[in-house]
């Protein structure tokens, strides 16, 4: 009886910690939590947002946690803290957790290529060598994986594992190591070869090895009919939930009370306390940032999360972000403070990134802390212009793809110009690769001092680079040239046959294939909600790829005809005009 009162008084005073912690914590962070608030409210009104849930944590302790709107507007079911939404990307943080504990166990290496381990990875190359494909570089976005598989996007159609046949029809967008460029289909191989070395579907991996160790009995798959789901919103108004395919880079449904437990075990993890998820090395390792990954980088990252890193404090994060809704999970370890956002609205992506930024905001952190170290690290501060050879200068002139669109290094009496926003430039060269502009005015010229353009091989690619002061802009790659006439009979308008995206506005009408500028392949997809243009980088008369620089939008497409039609595959969807 003295052991259970002795259990009793100390269950009391543990209480009594805590909730004094809480309530220190609370009124350490007045501003915070009421400015939090404010956005959330102001963004749901001004955006059409129907439902959010949030939460913030500091010191282990939850000292804001709110609902927000409807679950199910037309019922009148209010967001509640058990109400499940989709995390989106935010998945990718699960998927490398996954990842970890099986390197943890001795069953693969990060630092290995990837086809050590899933010798089915086998996409078409121009000469870059597969081993340089590693576990890590996928992880990383710096594998050249192409962006997305479009076909089969949908759990009636499509399944995660299919990923991998598509890709192996695809051709790698860069050399492994160029260029950070996001890539959801990298990350459904990631849950492949998870499948492939534990011998458990991924689903099911996860729930065994993450879910379950955490009680996360909340959590799962579009496939798992959890309880209490949100209805999804865009415009205002429900829509159906098809369900992704891409379960691994996006599949996973939480609610705000179980993304807290996974926050925290991480946190604990990285303080050293035993987990049953991972060890404190490993997830410090997680946490370590790895930029370098990539020649070009976007962001600082470590491995699987997204980081802001000053001198003194950082934060990891990853956002998800779909039509079905957006989640941002955010930690800053040193700090044991986190933030959570879950939102069931397509129209949702700015008020979470807004919420991140401010809670980054408070512990000493801001948006430029994302930005990696630059790539032209020195530059000559004297502007004495140099003459160039003409083979030199010729080196550099052609169009560079923009993603969207490109621009034109081109030689006009021997100077090479260039033309950006409606103004033309000199390129007056400092060395062989570096140029500071002049623009040319109606009477003059006027030395822009302060930025340079600058051009750098790596591999075939030759890279345009803008600086200005320390800004760095990556202005895209050379295209290459090819022979116009091999497409001559190809160009034209194109129907859209065959599958169809079931969501979003993004459905595909037809495309159209031109040349612009006599050079230049464009590809303009129709779809309902506008037009994409695609500038061509052309591989041979049968693939060429969408082209640019980390724009998160690569896709290898495809060329091809039968007796009646010629035919354009984009990322899995089709297009034919009869011949």
């Amino acid at each position: 009886m003295k052991n259970v009162k002795f259990k009793l008084f100390v269950l009391a005073h543990l209480i009594f910690l805590m909730s004094n912690i809480n309530a220190q914590s609370k009124a350490a962070y007045p501003e915070l939590i009421k400015e939090s608030e404010a956005l959330i409210i102001k963004k749901m009104e001004s955006d059409q947002i129907i439902g959010v849930n949030a939460v913030i944590l500091v010191d282990d302790s939850v000292i804001w946690k709110r609902s927000f709107g409807y679950a199910d507007k037309e019922n009148n079911v209010p967001m509640a803290e058990h109400t499940v939404v989709n995390i989106a990307s935010a998945t990718k943080t699960f998927t490398v957790l996954a990842i970890m504990q099986l390197q943890e166990k001795g069953l693969l290496d990060i630092n290995q290529p990837i086809n050590k381990y899933l010798p089915q990875f086998d996409p078409l190359t121009r000469g870059e060598n597969l081993d340089d494909v590693t576990v890590k570089s996928v992880i990383t976005h710096s594998s050249g994986i192409q962006t997305d598989v479009l076909k089969n996007g949908d759990l009636g159609s499509g399944k995660y594992t299919d990923v991998l046949g598509f890709i192996n029809e695809s051709y790698l967008l860069y050399p492994p190591g160029l260029v950070e460029s996001y890539s959801n289909s990298g990350y459904n191989i990631l849950g492949h070869l998870i499948k492939q070395v534990s011998g458990q579907d991924y689903p099911e991996y996860i729930h065994e090895n993450i879910f379950a160790p955490l009680g996360m009995s909340s959590s799962g798959f579009f496939m798992d009919s959890l309880q209490g789901r949100t209805r999804v919103y865009s415009g205002g108004k429900s829509m159906h939930d098809y369900g992704f395919r891409d379960i691994a880079s996006g599949g996973i449904y939480t609610n705000i009370n179980d993304f807290i437990k996974y926050a925290r075990e991480l946190m604990h993890a990285y303080h050293g306390m035993n987990s049953p998820l991972i060890r404190t090395s490993t997830i410090r390792e997680m946490f370590t940032l790895q930029t370098g990954s990539a020649v070009l980088e976007s962001n600082k990252k470590g491995l699987g999360w997204f980081m802001f890193k000053n001198d003194s404090v950082f934060a990891v994060t990853h956002a998800g972000d779909a039509i079905t809704g957006h989640a941002e999970i955010c930690l800053i370890p040193d700090k044991n403070a986190a933030a959570i956002i879950l939102i069931n609205s397509a129209e949702g992506e700015s008020l979470k990134r807004d919420f991140t930024f401010k809670f980054i905001h408070k512990f000493g952190l801001s948006v430029p802390d994302i930005i990696p170290p630059p790539v032209i690290k020195e530059v000559h501060h004297e502007i004495n212009p140099i003459d160039l050879p003409l083979v030199v200068k010729e080196k550099h002139t052609g169009d560079y793809s923009q993603g969207f669109s490109y621009l034109t290094v081109s030689l006009d009496d021997d100077n090479l110009v260039i033309y950006r926003d409606g103004k033309q430039y000199i390129l007056k060269a400092l060395s062989e690769d570096e140029f500071v502009p002049y623009e040319v005015g109606q009477d003059s010229l006027s030395v822009k001092d302060k930025e340079r353009y600058c051009f750098m091989d790596y591999g075939n690619f030759h890279i345009l680079i803008h600086k200005k002061g320390e800004q760095e802009s990556r202005l895209g790659y050379k295209l290459n040239s090819f022979n116009t006439s091999k497409f001559a009979k190809k160009l034209g308008s194109y129907e859209h046959y065959g599958y169809q995206l079931l969501m979003g506005d993004t459905k595909f009408k037809g495309a159209a294939l031109s040349i612009a500028d006599d050079r230049i392949l464009m590809l303009k997809l129709i779809a309902y909600d506008g037009e994409y243009p695609f500038p061509l980088n052309v591989i041979s008369d049968g693939y060429a790829i969408t082209s640019g620089l980390g724009v998160g939008f690569g896709f290898t497409v495809k060329f091809t005809e039968d007796e009646k039609y010629d035919l354009i595959d984009f990322g899995g969807i089709t297009f034919r005009k009869l011949k």
